[in-house]
């Protein structure tokens, strides 16, 4: 059996370099990523928003003439009863909470 040549000091170096440059590769794809990943994250969080700001509307139309704080405190006030309290709590209890 043959001994496996040695590479030489100039094929080590561009061995190298070629390792940096597959490292930077990797780590422009991982930006790209984790780019669309957020994008994706304030797209779906912006939909739920959305559909929740409707749905809110939908069920109290005065909202619609409200201002930002006056839906906050209407929202504060209604959620604060002891029957939303308890519904809270048992969804929690019971593993649907997200």
């Amino acid at each position: 059996m043959t001994k496996p040549r040695e590479k030489t000091r100039e094929e080590l170096q561009a061995e190298i370099e070629d390792g940096k440059k597959k490292i930077r590769q990797f780590e422009n794809r991982e930006k790209v990523l984790r780019q669309k990943l957020s994008q994706e994250e304030r797209r779906t969080r912006s939909h739920r928003l959305i559909v929740r700001g409707a749905v809110f509307e939908s069920i109290v139309p005065e909202a619609k003439n409200m201002s930002d704080e006056e839906a906050a405190a209407l929202l504060r006030f209604a959620l604060t009863s002891e029957l939303v309290r308890e519904y809270l709590k048992k969804r929690a209890e019971n593993g649907n909470a997200e």
